[in-house]
């Protein structure tokens, strides 16, 4: 029983973290909607990039050797991925 209630738990959380990683840059792109500022460096979009598309080739690879496919883990990177992409043409846009 403890088991069980530990891996619901477990479920729960890994789901909350993977939406909370997926959405982190949600604020940040609504605040530079209506400011049109960013404030964001070009470093940490370059470490923003390599992270999302490092991290989504491991996981990949990694399926590839076990053949368990971790589907939800590309949707993440996707979303993440996207609002990153979204901020950086803002930032090249709103530097100007």
């Amino acid at each position: 029983m403890l088991m069980f209630i530990l891996g619901i738990v477990c479920f729960v959380l890994s789901i909350a973290g993977a939406l909370a990683f997926a959405f982190n840059l949600l604020p940040q792109f609504i605040d530079a909607c209506k400011t049109k500022k960013t404030g964001i460096t070009y470093g940490y979009f370059i470490l923003a990039f390599i992270g999302n598309i490092g991290s989504a080739a491991g996981v990949f690879w990694n399926n590839l050797q076990t053949g368990v496919w971790q589907w939800p883990l590309y949707g993440n990177y996707l979303v993440a991925f996207s609002f990153t992409l979204a901020l950086f043409i803002m930032r090249i846009k709103y530097k100007k």
